[in-house]
């Protein structure tokens, strides 16, 4: 009787873990069309709106050093990001705040939520919903470039729209 309990258990317990996003469904959960309290943004897997995102819109912003002032060029694309994430009003989105290797972990984590919070504030100010944004900073923990210059660090210094 124990084995069968104990192998019922293991079966539930090994479905719900190979269970997969799909269409991101089981993101949503506020009731207003925004994200769902328990998602955890590191188990999140790219969906078709990932690459469709990507495909149609400047998903990263680029920021000078040591600042999380939105430039021009910041602005038009994320005022593009806004006109897309308004014709597909069901997507949710993270934004990754970055920076490059230098400074210390802390003042990195700090900069790259200002970064994150800076592309946040501007899309909500182009009408896109607070409800349906998230933020993470990974400072200088996940660098989309390696590599010790300028080139490299430039890259690095942004914020990424990734779409859900």
């Amino acid at each position: 009787m124990l084995k069968k309990l104990f192998a019922v258990i293991c079966s539930v317990s090994l479905l719900s873990a190979c269970a997969s996003q799909k269409d991101g469904a089981d993101l949503y959960g506020n009731g207003n069309g925004g994200w769902n309290d328990d998602v955890n943004i590191a188990d999140l897997q790219d969906t078709a709106n990932t690459e469709k995102f990507r495909e149609e819109t400047p998903a990263v912003v680029y920021f000078k050093l040591d600042s999380s002032d939105l430039t021009v060029e910041a602005r038009e694309n994320l005022a593009a990001q806004a006109k897309w994430l308004a014709e597909n009003p069901r997507v949710l989105v993270v934004i990754e705040g970055r920076c490059d290797e230098r400074g210390t972990r802390e003042y990195n984590l700090a900069l790259g939520e200002r970064r994150a919070m800076a592309a946040r504030s501007y899309l909500m100010a182009q009408g896109v919903s607070a409800d349906r944004i998230r933020i993470i900073s990974y400072g200088k923990e996940k660098p989309v470039v390696l590599g010790s210059t300028e080139d490299a660090w430039s890259q690095n210094r942004s914020a990424t729209t990734v779409a859900y």
